[in-house]
């Protein structure tokens, strides 16, 4: 199983280089075609404020296209050195918005991590996509060499619908990976009317992909839980999270602290949620 239709996002002024590179290397190890997509919040402002023939969206107009022009050529370069198949788009709007569309219609998202404290207005982009977009979304620091991702992969388990889509989602990452630890915490569902379960194994599940598997229970919860996560991974030395993101609903997380919150904020490697 392999990603076919990549989508990373580029802001503008600052399209990054760890995710970027990252996108580029995951293209090229499964064969996809990669789209960039570099968004302009500004100039969608201006066109829903002033007329498109008004001299203030002329003049941001053609700033915006000489800025996509340079970052295309070094995207292309980029892409040229792996022999990656590259799309590159641009388009005007809320970034958080975008990205949720574009990314309907490829298999992986790739995104840059947002600070701990961001000053951009609007919703987050990162945390935007992995819960409505529909689709695993890869979040990569902004620091670091991220070219090969995978190899020891930490999974975040707690039984729940969650956790579960992550893991198909995360499946090519899986199938190449040399090691899997499973950091495996409480289960939130309640079931009264089950008496009896059958035999359930997450280690044994997971050694379908990758004999060695280690599993750590933990009992942590909440943002407990998301940096006993970050924890176990820096000690495991793996080199990916795989977790379910918003076990509960965003503003309870926001308003209590949440894991996923925390690790999508915090997380000093990459880490790829869904929904």
């Amino acid at each position: 199983m392999a990603y076919r239709d990549i989508l990373v996002h580029l802001k503008p002024g600052h399209p990054g280089d760890a995710h970027l590179h990252a996108a580029v290397s995951l293209a090229a190890l499964h064969g996809a075609r990669l789209t960039a997509l570099m968004t302009f919040r500004d100039l969608a402002v201006l066109k829903l404020l002033y007329s498109e023939s008004s001299p203030i969206v002329q003049e941001r107009a053609a700033e915006v296209e000489r800025q996509v022009a340079d970052v295309r050529r070094q995207v292309e370069d980029l892409a040229r050195q792996q022999d990656v198949r590259l799309r590159f788009e641009m388009a005007e709007g809320d970034p958080a918005e975008l990205v949720e569309v574009a990314g309907r219609f490829h298999d992986l998202i790739v995104v840059e991590q947002s600070p701990p404290e961001r000053e951009e207005t609007g919703p987050d982009v990162c945390e935007h996509a992995a819960m409505v977009s529909g689709r695993p979304v890869l979040v990569v620091p902004p620091q670091g060499n991220f070219s090969r991702i995978g190899r020891h992969v930490l999974v975040g388990w707690n039984a729940s619908r969650e956790a579960a889509l992550a893991l198909q989602h995360a499946r090519p990452f899986l199938d190449g990976a040399e090691r899997i630890t499973v950091l495996s915490g409480p289960a939130r569902e309640q079931r009264p009317t089950i008496t009896r379960l059958p035999p359930v194994d997450i280690q044994d599940h997971l050694r379908h992909f990758c004999p060695e598997v280690a599993l750590i229970p933990s009992a942590a919860v909440d943002a407990q839980a998301g940096a006993g996560i970050l924890a176990a991974a820096a000690h495991a030395g793996a080199d990916l999270v795989v977790m379910g993101a918003y076990g509960r609903s965003r503003l309870r997380e926001w308003l209590m602290g949440g894991a996923t919150h925390h690790v999508l904020r915090h997380a000093r490697l990459p880490v790829l949620v869904a929904h």
